[in-house]
């Protein structure tokens, strides 16, 4: 139904974050299980907003911001806490969708210009710069992170994207979706997410180009692009189970040429992700 970060900010108390554009979507799906439930929900989409930071100084910047201690004991990977930001009260979660070193930080919507220039000042230590989504877009494929409606959408199933590592096939509540997570975990599927380096000439992919083996079409791209920092040209897509394998070669065709395309496992950028989890 979406993709979603989940934090736990107190004993009863959860902020759910996705994506902006699928609000009307999610609270429809969400009010038409909550009757059942003992569960108040509240759309904060307009009232909590902010920014976030990343990169290799991003620590350094956020306790330059902050008095309270944003080190990693005290704020390891995939934290969150309720601390003082400048003049902010904010929601701080130690989350990274560059691979690197991050965190995201909501204000309420009035604190949003003092979080602003709280960060721009304090930033200027750290030749600081803003970014936006494309770039984002761009650092995500070296770590081969999905993208919403890419990567992960309700055509694919949490095996085929690798989603299965956030699967509890134990739990004994009978949750939604579990009778097919299930099935699915007794029935293994045929195809798989998987990463190329692709060896583009003026133009990367940019989703549903075809996957071709041995003169066969086996998978499709999902999404890619050019990745600045490997300066490789990405391609995330499926194929075949029984053809993934490291280094595995295939084609990609581009605008009708057909480009070699190299199958890779492990991420370019910080394989053991200790940038991002340090």
């Amino acid at each position: 139904m979406g993709d979603f970060t989940i934090s736990h900010l107190a004993e009863n108390e959860y902020q759910l974050t996705a994506s902006f554009s699928a609000q009307d979507l999610h609270m429809r799906w969400f009010e038409q299980y909550l009757p059942a439930l003992n569960v108040d929900l509240k759309n904060i989409s307009m009232s909590r907003i902010g920014f976030q930071i990343a990169g290799p100084k991003a620590r350094e910047l956020l306790a330059a911001c902050t008095r309270f201690d944003v080190s990693h004991s005290a704020m390891p990977f995939l934290s969150v806490r309720k601390i003082e930001v400048g003049q902010c009260d904010a929601v701080v979660q130690r989350i990274s969708y560059t691979g690197d070193l991050g965190y995201e930080i909501y204000v309420p919507v009035e604190q949003q210009i003092s979080l602003y220039h709280t960060l721009a000042n304090e930033g200027m230590a750290f030749d600081l710069k803003p970014f936006g989504m494309r770039a984002m877009m761009s650092l995500r494929l070296e770590k081969s992170f999905g993208s919403w409606m890419r990567e992960y959408k309700p055509d694919y199933t949490p095996m085929e994207t690798g989603m299965d590592r956030f699967m509890d096939y134990k739990k004994e509540a009978d949750y939604i979706g579990k009778a097919a997570a299930l099935k699915e975990l007794a029935e293994p599927p045929k195809r798989q997410l998987v990463s190329f380096i692709v060896d583009a000439i003026d133009a990367d992919v940019v989703a549903d180009e075809p996957i071709w083996k041995d003169g066969n079409v086996v998978g499709f791209v999902t999404s890619g692009g050019y990745a600045h920092f490997s300066e490789q040209s990405v391609a995330l897509g499926f194929v075949p189970t029984q053809m993934i394998a490291e280094g595995a070669t295939f084609e990609i065709e581009i605008l009708g040429e057909m480009r070699p395309a190299k199958l890779f496992s492990n991420p370019l950028f910080d394989p053991q992700s200790n940038c991002m989890q340090s």
